[in-house]
């Protein structure tokens, strides 16, 4: 996998799609990697140009000591990331922390942003984000990854899916263990310190604001409130989904997605995608 030095640390990412696609830059979730969309890009390469890589902190990409990894950061880190690929626009799709990073980029650059999806985000970190965050900590300090994996479940899967498929999350708690324990503490400490709602309204792209309605981590109030302050901007919530719905409903919300941004997004040679 290639790396590429983006405001100074090594940012691991990967190209895939059709050549002559619009670019659309995937931003993982909090404790994700890069893998975490391959369910997703069967349904986005035949349309775009698709880049993944891992924020700093995530996967193959950099882990300072130094913290902690704002979604401000993380934005500088995907300025770096885009110039040095020498892509001046590009549409960019974020679940959870990385709509968070998606929305620090497009209000701080918004003519760089062709078009914009945010997936369970939140344009502040509230009291009761900062509560539910802190309890992600406490966890991480008494237990380690295994407790702070398992305090956070039901914060991040949706009722139905836990009902339904509990016993598939076996191999999430791994991955999500596995991280070492200054990244997961920088992350989530960055995750506490996001607000972009003064600047939401400098953000000009069309703008999908996706939610579950079993997401009870940044339930449909948190989209709501970035609808009033992003111009172009509208709302679909997808049934029997929680905060996790991009795992949960992998078509589902793929299709939501590509459905936005084939309206969104201007003609490329050979035209919309289809």
């Amino acid at each position: 996998m290639p790396e590429i030095r983006a405001n100074g640390i090594s940012l691991h990412y990967q190209w895939q799609g059709r050549e002559d696609g619009p670019v659309l830059v995937l931003i993982n979730g909090l404790l994700t990697d890069l893998s975490s969309w391959n369910g997703h890009l069967p349904h986005l390469t035949p349309h775009f140009r698709v880049l993944t890589y891992d924020c700093r902190g995530q996967g193959g990409s950099a882990k300072p000591d130094e913290g902690p990894y704002t979604p401000a950061l993380h934005a500088d880190d995907l300025k770096g990331l885009l110039d040095g690929l020498g892509l001046e626009r590009v549409a960019l799709l974020g679940v959870s922390s990385g709509a968070c990073v998606a929305l620090s980029f497009a209000a701080r650059w918004p003519e760089r942003v062709s078009a914009l999806v945010l997936a369970n985000g939140y344009g502040v970190a509230d009291t009761a984000m900062q509560v539910k965050l802190t309890s992600w900590l406490r966890a991480m300090e008494a237990g380690g990854g295994p407790l702070r994996f398992d305090v956070s479940v039901a914060w991040i899967w949706g009722a139905s899916f836990l009902n339904a498929h509990y016993e598939a999350l076996k191999p999430w708690r791994e991955k999500g263990t596995a991280l070492p324990a200054h990244a997961v503490l920088h992350l989530i400490r960055g995750a506490m310190e996001h607000d972009v709602m003064g600047e939401a309204h400098r953000i000009t792209c069309p703008t999908l604001l996706m939610t579950g309605d079993e997401d009870v981590l940044t339930p449909l109030s948190y989209s709501e409130a970035l609808q009033k302050r992003i111009p172009h901007s509208r709302i679909a919530v997808l049934r029997q989904a929680g905060h996790c719905m991009f795992l949960e409903q992998v078509d589902s919300f793929a299709r939501t997605a590509v459905d936005f941004l084939r309206q969104a997004l201007p003609a490329w040679p050979g035209g919309r995608a289809s």
